[in-house]
């Protein structure tokens, strides 16, 4: 019998996937260098995001940065923010204001405070919203794959 995949990892691969079905500007996605994907030092999800190091996006290899200070976001493509960054969530969107940067959150108040992709546990599955509005104002897009996966989009 297959063992289950820990929640973790499998939301590991949910950020992977996410990255990879969002269709950056042009300015951004001819950027040469990583694809930094952002997240708080002490996340539960790090480790398995580090997995993902040197795995390719679009042609661009995938970096795991450490989300230390509030303004560091900018510097970001992904930012994954989870219960740690309760505290600090409206000073980051307010830092990302118009920024192309895809937030993707797991943790409910986090992502009510404006996450474009809000991750939670459904039945013990992981399920995904999508909020479409945030996206166009950064200027994101998703690919129609991805929206269709989602259990609600708005």
């Amino acid at each position: 019998m297959a063992q289950p995949v820990p929640e973790y990892d499998l939301k590991a691969a949910f950020v992977y996937n996410f990255a990879v079905f969002t269709e950056w500007p042009q300015d951004i996605a001819n950027e040469n260098g990583a694809l930094n994907i952002c997240i708080h030092p002490a996340s539960p999800l790090r480790q398995p995001l580090l997995a993902l190091r040197d795995r390719q996006v679009k042609g661009r290899r995938i970096a795991i940065q450490g989300l230390n200070a509030v303004d560091g976001a900018r510097r970001c493509h992904v930012v994954v923010l989870g219960a740690l960054d309760r505290d600090r969530a409206t000073q980051i969107r307010k830092i990302l204001a118009g920024a192309s940067v895809l937030t993707i959150s797991d943790d409910e108040d986090v992502s009510r405070d404006g996450a474009m992709i809000a991750l939670s546990s459904d039945a013990n599955r992981v399920v995904f919203d999508i909020d479409t509005r945030l996206a166009k104002q950064s200027r994101l897009a998703f690919s129609s794959k991805l929206l269709r996966l989602a259990r609600s989009v708005q």
